[in-house]
């Protein structure tokens, strides 16, 4: 069976979900006309705040000029005026360009043309893991985000439902683990079987999350060592089983990349695999292929993006690799929304 499955390309899709924003998933072969013409919105005003700048800089250095040739206590007053407002116009430009995180949905569908499948909410720190509220909590507020997020896309993906769903962020620590954990809960309370594959190889947390020990997993496979049966495990959660990263290794490219993981894919996604689903919790998209490679191998791939922490330019370049690397990006998963 081909590994390079792709879902069709979609048309708007309208629901009544919260969080759910209407923009269209788009195939990822080319640049679309929305895309050009966001890309020219954000350069014509990255120019406009450019060239305003040099003009207050400008008119600014004459003021001063004159007042030094030729004082004048009401033109310094004025003066004063004036350069506690250009002070002030500046700084905010150079606010807005240091402290360019995602803040909200609508920002967030300025810098990325995807629809948003779900807003997890963040929780107290003394409150039970975050990874198990779903599990654990199921009336909680992040149980019902993932919920919702659940449902999301299963409207997305009816035409044609993927078996296999890369989760991936821009960079470590904005909730992917945990994304992919609640999601696979999820799943896995619907009646489906799902196995879940902590696929970072370089900083894996599946099994710290899941108490387990690590000394096997994915990579020993890759590499050859152990049969795929053997690594499956169990969890506490119904219908819900995991494989970890096996231990931390420098050649996590070349295991990503050879023909064992197509094998592992190709295996798991047969009817008699016993899994109706197979969830990848991959590594970040920025610094390594690693994540480029198995988002290129699944059927379909979601973007978390965290809440006041993802910064837009790296979230936007994280973007830009996965369409180049041909990953049908179906959507995004915003966390910790306070």
């Amino acid at each position: 069976m081909s590994m390079h499955k792709t879902l069709p390309e979609r048309q708007p899709t309208v629901s009544s979900e919260k969080g759910f924003i209407n923009v269209p998933a788009f195939g990822t072969d080319g640049t679309s006309l929305r895309e050009e013409l966001h890309k020219f919105r954000l350069i014509t005003k990255r120019q406009e705040k450019t060239l305003l700048s040099v003009y207050l800089i400008v008119f600014l250095f004459v003021l001063f000029t004159m007042e030094a040739l030729q004082p004048n206590l009401i033109r310094s007053f004025f003066l004063s005026f004036i350069l506690g407002l250009c002070t002030g116009i500046i700084a905010a430009f150079i606010r807005e360009g240091t402290d360019a995180t995602i803040k909200s949905r609508e920002m967030l569908a300025r810098v990325l043309p995807l629809p948003l499948l779900g807003i997890a909410p963040s929780i107290n720190k003394n409150s039970n893991s975050y990874a198990f509220q779903s599990a654990k909590n199921p009336d909680s507020a992040v149980a019902t985000a993932f919920r919702a997020l659940h449902n999301n896309l299963l409207i997305v993906t009816q035409q044609s439902q993927p078996k296999v769903i890369n989760i991936t962020s821009t960079n470590a620590s904005e909730g992917k683990s945990s994304s992919s954990i609640n999601l696979a809960t999820q799943y896995a309370q619907s009646g489906m079987n799902v196995l879940l594959i902590d696929a970072d190889l370089r900083r894996p947390t599946l099994h710290k999350h899941f108490e387990m020990d690590n000394t096997k997993g994915l990579g020993n496979y890759l590499a050859g060592m152990d049969s795929l049966q053997s690594l499956i495990r169990p969890t506490f959660i119904p219908n819900l089983h995991i494989i970890s990263s096996g231990p931390i290794t420098p050649h996590a490219v070349e295991l990503l990349s050879g023909d064992p993981l197509n094998q592992l894919i190709s295996t798991l996604e047969q009817g008699n695999s016993g899994f109706d689903l197979i969830i990848i919790d991959s590594p970040p998209v920025m610094g390594m292929a690693d994540a480029l490679l198995i988002s290129n191998r699944s059927h379909a791939t979601l973007l978390v993006v965290a809440c006041n922490e993802t910064r837009r330019r790296p979230l936007h370049a994280a973007f830009e690799r996965l369409k180049q690397s041909r990953t049908n990006i179906i959507g995004v998963i915003m966390t910790k929304v306070c």
